[in-house]
């Protein structure tokens, strides 16, 4: 039986190993790609543990503040203890479900979600949300994965059902290859939430493990995205056999080198419109 982590647990496991490994990555992506406002309001959705939140706040300064939201409060009391240690006044941490983050008073110059640990299903309701609470020629920018993501852990589980003759199950690899939405697919879920002036930007990242047990112990695969690729599984039991057959064949075919497990990482940003004007362009 899988160890079952606290929210305490997980939000410290988040911070020391998520946040360096995965999270600077998007943020940095953001910082280099979307125009910051000098001045006004901001909200950034899924803030985790408020690194990308508390960089802003510090640029802002007393010329604007900051809301950031996460729906995990563990993480939000990590990020008000780093906030508070840089005395900070201009940014306000709420627990929200990014789905449903309410807040009817609000409109923000700036919106920023990172949608990268989320369920691919739940990113449109998200995006909604965020559209939402943007004032009228604000900004909306969103970090989420699309399809070729994990490619190689795909794969992976595909060859384990072989050899571990549960090949009935093989087309839920399928399906869960085909959850990543494609660029295009992207691009017309921000025009149905009625964004304009898109423009969007992707990066390949390499993910490298030294070993098949490394993979399976990395938190970011062990608490963000194993229990949603193995839901389909029918037993513990044949859970951890697949799993053991995995951790086999990496150790077998990568014995001397990295395993690499690649995702398609992706940058949406678009304005919400203030008249009827619409059109969009890919990054140049």
């Amino acid at each position: 039986m899988q160890h079952m982590k606290s929210t305490k647990e997980l939000a410290y496991r988040y911070d020391l190993y998520v946040v360096p490994y995965w999270r600077e990555a998007f943020d940095q992506f953001i910082l280099q790609h979307v125009a910051i406002p000098r001045t006004g309001s901001i909200l950034t959705v899924n803030c985790g543990t408020g690194g990308l939140a508390i960089e802003l706040a510090v640029k802002l300064g007393d010329r604007g503040d900051i809301i950031a939201t996460d729906q995990a409060a563990e993480r939000l009391r990590l990020a008000r203890a780093k906030a508070s240690m840089k005395q900070l006044n201009n940014i306000h941490f709420l627990e929200k479900d990014p789905t449903r983050l309410g807040m009817e008073e609000y409109a923000f110059e700036l919106v920023i979600g990172d949608a990268t640990l989320m369920a691919p299903e739940s990113v449109e309701p998200m995006l909604a949300e965020m559209v939402r609470l943007t004032e009228d020629d604000g900004t909306v920018a969103l970090t989420v994965l699309a399809q070729g993501s994990f490619g190689e852990m795909f794969s992976l589980l595909w060859e384990a059902l072989y050899l571990c003759e549960l090949t009935d199950l093989v087309p839920h690899v399928e399906a869960l290859i085909k959850e990543y939405p494609t660029i295009d697919q992207l691009r017309r879920m921000m025009e149905r939430q009625g964004i304009h002036r898109l423009r969007w930007f992707t990066e390949r990242r390499e993910l490298d493990f030294a070993s098949g047990e490394e993979v399976f112990q990395s938190p970011l695969i062990e608490d963000y995205f194993l229990d949603r690729w193995l839901a389909f599984l029918p037993t513990e039991a044949t859970r951890r056999r697949v799993i053991r057959k995995m951790i086999q064949i990496i150790n077998r075919e990568h014995r001397s080198s990295y395993f690499e497990v690649s995702v398609k990482a992706t940058l949406l940003v678009g304005k919400k419109p203030s008249g009827d004007s619409f059109s969009s362009a890919p990054a140049g």
